[in-house]
C-alpha cells in the first residue's frame, strides 16, 4: 500500500553501504520512518529532500507488521535554507528536530505539531532563534497536555509576558520584549518539565548549552 503525505525531514541514519533511513514529522501520520534505498550512495534520486527541516510530499510504501516503510518518492516542498542561517540558528534547528523526534508518535496523527514546526521555521530567519526556541518550547509542551498554569513555574509579571507571547504567530514575536533575564527563566522553567515529562535530558539541549 502506497501512501503519500506532506512531512518535515526530521533526521536521517545511514542504512548500509548505499542507504539512508529518513524520520519525518507528517501532517496526517505522526512520525514516519522509512528506508531511502541508494540515497546515501547518489544524491540524484531525493537530491536535497532529506536535508533537515526540509518540507516534502513523501510516498511511502508500507507492508503490514513491518516498522520501516520504503520511501518511493521524496519531492520538496520548501526548503530551509541551513546554508544561509547562522550555525547558531542551525544548531537550534537540530534541538527542534529531537524535541519533535520525542514528543511526536508513530502513526498518530498530530497535526497542530506539524503547523507549529511550519510556523517556526518560517520565522527562524527573522526571529532571534532564542526567542522561538522559548515559544516552540512551551507549545509543544501545551500541546501535550503537560503545561501546568504559567505562575506555578513563573513570576506573575513573566507569566503574564508569556501568556502574551504564546497568544502571538511566531512572526510576530518581537511585540513581546523578553530581557536577557526573563529568557533565562523561561529556558530553565522549559527545560525542567521537557527533561520531567521525557525523563531524561536532550544531547541537543547539552550542546546548546556547551556552545553558546
Amino acid at each position: 500500500m502506497i501512501q503519500t503525505c506532506e512531512a518535515i525531514t526530521l533526521r536521517t541514519y545511514a542504512f548500509g553501504e548505499a542507504n539512508k533511513i529518513a524520520v519525518f514529522l507528517s501532517r496526517n501520520q505522526g512520525l514516519v520512518r522509512g528506508v531511502a534505498y541508494g540515497a546515501k550512495k547518489s544524491r540524484a534520486r531525493f537530491g536535497a529532500a532529506l536535508e533537515p527541516m526540509t518540507q516534502v510530499r513523501i510516498s511511502v510504501k508500507r507492508k503490514e507488521h513491518e516498522d520501516l516503510a520504503v520511501i518511493q518518492n521524496c519531492e520538496i516542498i520548501r526548503a530551509t535554507p541551513a546554508y544561509d542561517l547562522g550555525w547558531e540558528q542551525n544548531l537550534y534547528l537540530g534541538y527542534f528536530a529531537e524535541v519533535l523526534l520525542e514528543f511526536a508518535r508513530e502513526q498518530v496523527e498530530d497535526e497542530r505539531l506539524y503547523r507549529l514546526i511550519l510556523a517556526v521555521l518560517g520565522a527562524i530567519e527573522s526571529v532571534p532563534a532564542e526567542v522561538l526556541a522559548r515559544y516552540f518550547e512551551l507549545w509543544v509542551l501545551q500541546l501535550e497536555g503537560v503545561l501546568p498554569q504559567l505562575t506555578a513555574v513563573l513570576s506573575a509579571p513573566l507569566a503574564e509576558k508569556t501568556g502574551r507571547m504564546l497568544k502571538l504567530p511566531p512572526t510576530e514575536l518581537h511585540q513581546v520584549e523578553m530581557s536577557p533575564a526573563e529568557l533565562s527563566q523561561l529556558e530553565s522553567a522549559a527545560e525542567k518539565l521537557i527533561e520531567y515529562h521525557l525523563e531524561k535530558p536532550l544531547k541537543a539541549k547539552r550542546m546548546l548549552k556547551e556552545l553558546l
